[in-house]
């Protein structure tokens, strides 16, 4: 296959990969930035910047912007530094009896997925509430159908595959001609890195920036402080508290606080709104 990009991978040994540990921090060969997109309620697009660090064996799909204010807060003075501009901004907005939540300083994607094929296991960090939950998902969950239909993604020819995942049916197109098993969020086991995968409604993610590097792929800054869940109740959570967020700050003792949600920011039940994985739903 022909295509105007030239990467030159190093292929680590088998006897070796198995015994490379996260202490060492392995080194990625690609970065890959991904578009992510989803809807908000109103059905207006939403745009959001991922990257993916990888080699052949480890990788981590993430917000460049929230790993920065995540490597801030994971000093105790950095940490102060940032609640104390929370805290501003939350006390100027009680002042007012209005909170309008799109204006307070904080972080807007808290998704990290972290996969090691050594382990045969895939790690997701994300937030619930104030607090980090995480949860561990076997690569074999996921498993694919390769297709015969090809095109041509950002020089490279790809090959389409499908899978159904977690309640919704996604179609990836792969690269044969870049070796890494690898693609973003959660996508991985194909032969190929994935450019791009879609589904019915209009969500997906789709490449638009790969370069080599060896740059160290790092542990999720602060990821003591991530508590274990399970990834449906985490879901069903979310929902509950995204469908009354009145009810949340009463939760923290908040009562008497008109909530303006930014409507951008809200979603609903429906398939194009909802949330990647819908089997929470079942």
């Amino acid at each position: 296959m022909k295509h105007r990009h030239v990467i030159a991978y190093t292929v680590l040994l088998a006897a070796f990969l198995p015994a490379m540990a996260w202490a060492e921090q392995p080194k990625a060969e690609i970065e890959v930035r991904y578009n992510a997109r989803s809807y908000f309620v109103n059905g207006k697009e939403r745009n959001q910047t991922y990257h993916l660090l990888a080699n052949q064996v480890y990788s981590k799909y993430f917000s460049p912007k929230s790993e920065q204010i995540d490597s801030l807060t994971s000093t105790p003075e950095g940490e102060a530094k940032f609640k104390q501009s929370q805290q501003a901004a939350m006390e100027a907005m009680m002042a007012s009896g209005v909170i309008d939540i799109s204006r307070m300083p904080r972080k807007t994607e808290n998704i990290y997925v972290v996969k090691s094929s050594a382990d045969s296991v895939m790690t997701v960090y994300d937030i619930l509430g104030d607090d980090g939950v995480v949860y561990d998902e076997p690569l074999s969950e996921m498993t694919w159908e390769i297709g015969d239909s090809t095109r041509t993604i950002m020089g490279y020819d790809c090959v389409a595959a499908y899978t159904d995942y977690h309640g919704r049916r996604w179609t990836a197109w792969f690269a044969p001609d870049i070796p890494i098993a690898d693609g973003p969020w959660k996508f991985h086991g194909l032969p190929g890195l994935i450019l791009e995968v879609t589904e019915t409604t209009g969500l997906g993610f789709f490449a638009d920036g790969i370069e080599k590097s060896d740059k160290p792929i790092v542990k999720v800054y602060g990821e003591s402080k991530y508590s274990k869940a399970d990834r449906k109740e985490i879901l069903r959570a979310k929902r509950a508290s995204m469908d009354n967020p009145n009810g949340r700050l009463a939760a923290k003792g908040i009562h008497d606080i008109k909530v303006i949600e930014n409507p951008a920011l809200l979603t609903k039940p429906g398939d194009k709104t909802d949330f990647l994985e819908t089997d929470y739903r079942e």
